[in-house]
């Protein structure tokens, strides 16, 4: 049992970044973009958040770093996406690349003094007593705690609010969002930013959860990808998302526990760390019929 509350420890907060990725992605591909830059805006975030925890020793300076960092990102890609009209892939391949020029270029130039803490855990009362899961959900940090919270909240604000409804028109029926006298333009940048910067958030928990505020190139390590994924598997509804990356994030703490369990003893390591990646090739192989918003990923052109 005690493997296991270890395990599910290392999972949620494995699961986190994801998560917030996923939530971001969700939310600009219901708004009708697909945004292929968010592995670019999670690392980025991470980037950004590493940059400002480094510099002040103050992790939450660092944090709001980072998610300055997600906007100005999120910004860049609206105007491409939604105002400019490039292709979505093409344009989200191209951030990514500058991402990890720009991140790479700059870190050693403005890193300072590296921290050697990770935020600190939070301990919800009584929830947090809950044997084997209540450590595991309760009493973490608390952008761990928020991705776990994000989830139900995000999905009463798409479905129970007049945002949420608009921003769903503008991935479904963007026509009929622009004949009721509201920018199908403006819904879509504000899903875009929104999207853009949670991806950053998901990187200022990469950095402030498992690495001390410590950045590395290419640390993201494709969590902008599998949230791609999971968004699929999801059928973008954010609580699935949330079960879903918990799994991934089960299958990425395996790593730290394989010698500890008998079922994975004889199995390469390599096979082990490859796991999120197969899950991820899978599940798009087996969610062929799965349907995207409808207008997800088609520019959109007000009429004159």
């Amino acid at each position: 049992m005690e493997i296991v509350a270890t395990v599910l420890i290392i999972a949620v907060q494995l699961m986190a970044p994801l998560a917030w990725a996923v939530y971001g992605e969700i939310i600009a591909e219901r708004s009708g973009v697909l945004n292929v830059g968010l592995e670019g805006a999670v690392l980025l975030g991470a980037w950004g958040t590493a940059v400002g925890y480094t510099r002040t020793g103050d992790p939450w300076i660092g944090v709001l770093l980072g998610v300055g960092v997600g906007l100005v990102t999120g910004a860049v890609l609206a105007f491409l996406y939604v105002w400019r009209r490039v292709d979505q892939i093409v344009g989200g391949i191209i951030v990514i690349l500058l991402a990890g020029g720009i991140t790479v270029t700059f870190w050693v130039t403005l890193q300072g003094d590296a921290p050697t803490t990770n935020l600190e855990r939070m301990l919800v009362p009584l929830l947090s007593e809950i044997p084997v899961i209540g450590p595991a959900l309760f009493g973490q940090n608390a952008l761990v705690l928020g991705a776990v919270i994000a989830g139900p909240v995000l999905l009463l604000l798409l479905t129970r609010t007049r945002w949420g409804i608009r921003l769903r028109a503008a991935g479904e029926a963007p026509e009929a969002l622009d004949a009721s006298g509201i920018s199908v333009r403006r819904v879509r940048t504000v899903g875009i930013v929104l999207g853009t910067t949670l991806g950053a958030v998901g990187g200022a928990t990469l950095v402030l959860t498992s690495s001390s505020g410590a950045f590395v190139a290419n640390m993201s390590a494709g969590i902008g990808f599998i949230a791609l994924a999971v968004v699929i598997l999801a059928r973008w509804n954010p609580l699935v998302g949330l079960a879903a990356a918990l799994v991934f994030g089960i299958l990425q703490a395996l790593q730290y526990q394989a010698q500890s369990l008998p079922f994975l003893a004889g199995v390469p390591t390599q096979l082990i760390l490859a796991l999120p990646y197969i899950a991820s090739i899978v599940v798009v192989a087996f969610n062929r019929a799965a349907r995207y918003p409808a207008a997800t990923g088609v520019a959109w052109e007000p009429r004159s």
